[in-house]
């Protein structure tokens, strides 16, 4: 049923995070001014709407209008980057376009999961349609994606495939993600990542996450970021995206096929010490329930796992080792804070300057703001720092990146917070009362953290975060002239 060949390295990050496909100044050559130059921009935006026409009908369902729309961009500007795209999207198999199926806010600070179809023709799409929606129906079915449910957004990207076959058995058919067999014992299902990538690409930004819908594909498998899964059934969807999402490793014992078992992941061990195996720190906490188990990847014997009970085997929601990893890999993408007021900045570019002279009846309160990211059933905990700096040496603090793994852990901050509160609501605010302070370089700091105490739990979902991406910051930097 799953293949753990197909678990590998975290998805690649894209590039195409916040870009668009609009107008853009490199379409019009240096040195064009004038009225050419206007010919010019006219026609880049005339391109520019025929293929938004052409998307547009795409995500209306009318697929057969968008192939003919994308093969008359190809033909009227056969020279051109919208030409080039119409091009490829009128063909037998190719990507038409996308609709939101489920937003819970902007991409750049969102998971978004991409759902596609394999091998469904150009007269089935509305069947692929009917069944990828029930992809953001299954998630929150499942505690922790019920919990995180806000974090998510959901893409239906519209694929066109020549045939509905799976490869295998001697069969070969013309599909747009080369869907096959993947040789296991229960054949399970398997498509092409380097396609299912390209049509990622496609789209104006996303995060390397894709689910599958294969039309006639037998179980699932998963891996790098991709969730292949054939039928229609909810535990399928959602261990084969276990699989993609997080890295983790099948926890059953019974053999389905060829597997590699050079490397373990959160969930599975090819050793029994319990101060080696990943989970290690659950152990040393004595949460009820999680052990070292023989039998997991596939194997009764030589590869072990923290239990008995979980989806990754045959469970029906993640142990809480599996939960700690999918939590964590989350925050890699989702900042914990989703927006400041006034605009925060990493360094002190932008700092607000007051006067020590000004009279106390006309000094009036700075006050910021942030609005935080809301799980279902407990609020973030937000901390407010007023911190002294050195005017010829401020502190920096690390820019945000789009994998937040990358910014590291946050420096120590000396001194007792201002304002310790719970972002109940989703948002908190602190108010800098400049009469307060004295005349040089403040920094005003706010740390948001997820305790991840769920509402009825008795232990945290994560116990574990080094990299502390359940903790994000912003800074602003206030200059008291004398």
């Amino acid at each position: 049923m799953r293949r753990p060949a197909e678990v590998g390295s975290p998805p690649r990050m894209t590039v195409a995070r916040g870009s668009t496909h609009g107008l853009r100044s490199r379409d019009l050559p240096d040195g064009t001014a004038g009225p050419e130059r206007t010919a010019r921009s006219d026609e880049v935006g005339r391109r520019a709407v025929a293929r938004k026409q052409a998307e547009a009908a795409a995500a209306k369902g009318q697929y057969s209008r968008a192939i003919a729309l994308y093969k008359q961009l190809a033909k009227e500007h056969p020279q051109s980057r919208e030409g080039a795209t119409g091009e490829r999207r009128s063909q037998k198999n190719a990507f038409l376009g996308w609709e939101w199926i489920g937003k819970t806010g902007p991409s750049a600070n969102r998971v978004d999961v991409v759902v596609m179809g394999e091998g469904f023709r150009i007269d089935q799409m509305t069947d692929y349609e009917t069944l990828a929606k029930m992809v953001p129906r299954e998630f929150p079915r499942t505690e922790v994606f019920e919990e995180y449910g806000a974090y998510f957004n959901f893409v239906r990207a519209a694929i066109v495939s020549a045939d509905d076959g799976v490869d295998g058995s001697g069969r070969d058919y013309s599909t747009a993600l080369g869907a096959m067999s993947s040789g296991g014992i229960q054949g399970q299902v398997t498509v092409q990542r380097d396609d299912v990538h390209r049509m990622l690409d496609e789209l104006p930004e996303h995060d390397g996450f894709a689910v599958v819908l294969v039309k006639n594909g037998l179980l699932g498998t998963g891996g790098n970021g991709v969730a292949a899964v054939g039928g229609r059934d909810p535990k399928t969807l959602i261990h084969e995206w276990g699989h993609a999402f997080a890295n983790l490793m099948d926890e059953y014992s019974a053999n389905t096929g060829h597997r590699v078992d050079v490397r373990g992941g959160p969930n599975v061990a090819f050793v029994e010490d319990e101060k080696r195996v990943p989970w290690a720190h659950w152990l040393a906490e004595r949460v009820s329930g999680i052990g070292v188990h023989e039998g997991a990847n596939g194997r009764a014997q030589g590869a072990w796992k923290p239990t008995n009970n979980c989806i990754m085997d045959v469970g029906l929601e993640f142990c809480p080792v599996c939960r700690e990893a999918i939590v964590l890999q989350t925050y890699r993408f989702v900042d914990p804070i989703d927006e400041a007021t006034p605009p925060a900045h990493a360094n002190a570019e932008a700092t607000i300057v007051l006067s020590a002279k000004t009279p106390l009846r006309e000094q009036k309160p700075l006050t910021f703001t942030v609005k935080t990211m809301r799980p279902k059933s407990h609020p973030l905990q937000a901390t407010w720092y007023v911190v002294k700096d050195d005017p010829e040496r401020p502190t920096i603090v690390p820019a945000r990146e789009p994998d937040r793994l990358a910014r590291g852990p946050l420096a120590k901050i000396e001194g007792k917070p201002k304002q310790d509160s719970r972002a109940n609501g989703g948002t908190d605010a602190f108010t800098f009362a400049q009469e307060d302070y004295a005349p040089g370089l403040w920094r005003v700091v706010v740390r948001v953290q997820d305790s991840t105490r769920v509402r009825g739990e008795r232990t945290p979902w994560v116990l574990k975060d080094d990299a502390m991406l359940l903790v994000s910051e912003r800074c602003w930097w206030i200059r008291i002239d004398p």
